[in-house]
């Protein structure tokens, strides 16, 4: 029994050695890339030419991803399904939606002196709040409370109809 001891020995310093090496090396990420972090791009330099093309755009945009995680919501809605749409919002909807708001949220700040005299700038406040209508949205279904889902509701058509009035004043 003793010569095993003595044998075992040495290759369990090996093999615990080997594994703290490999453990080691899995957690260097120094060359991999941050998995789904956005793209840093330079921030829109904006002006009296491009303002208004750049917030229809933002608005366009606004519309699109609300349309899209309220249309989720009602199919959970109504198919009872609520971790369908637990699932499409954090997963699919949140990821989308983070990599707009980080570009127009960068614009926003390296705009912000030439911005606050545009009619367009709340759809910058606008766009910001969206993620907590989908929290509440998703919140809501969890809790089976129908006082916030539809307080959510209100809100994200009230929000809507201000992106779409920014829209007709940039016309």
């Amino acid at each position: 029994m003793r010569a095993d001891i003595k044998l075992m020995h040495p290759l369990l310093k090996i093999s615990i050695s080997m594994l703290f090496m490999l453990l080691l090396m899995g957690c260097d990420n120094a060359n991999s890339p941050a998995p789904n972090s956005p793209k840093q791009h330079k921030a829109t330099e904006l002006s009296s030419k491009n303002i208004n093309e750049y917030a229809n755009e933002m608005a366009n945009s606004y519309i699109s991803i609300q349309e899209q995680l309220l249309k989720h919501y009602q199919q959970a809605k109504q198919s009872n399904n609520t971790y369908d749409f637990i699932q499409y919002r954090n997963h699919k909807w949140t990821p989308e939606y983070m990599s707009m708001k980080t570009r127009y949220s960068r614009d926003f700040e390296h705009n912000k002196a030439f911005l606050e005299k545009q009619p367009s700038a709340p759809l910058f406040a606008i766009y910001e709040n969206l993620i907590y209508i989908g929290l509440d949205l998703k919140n809501g279904l969890l809790e089976d409370d129908e006082a916030r889902q539809k307080t959510a509701l209100e809100e994200a058509e009230k929000d809507k109809q201000q992106v779409v009035n920014i829209q007709q004043q940039l016309k």
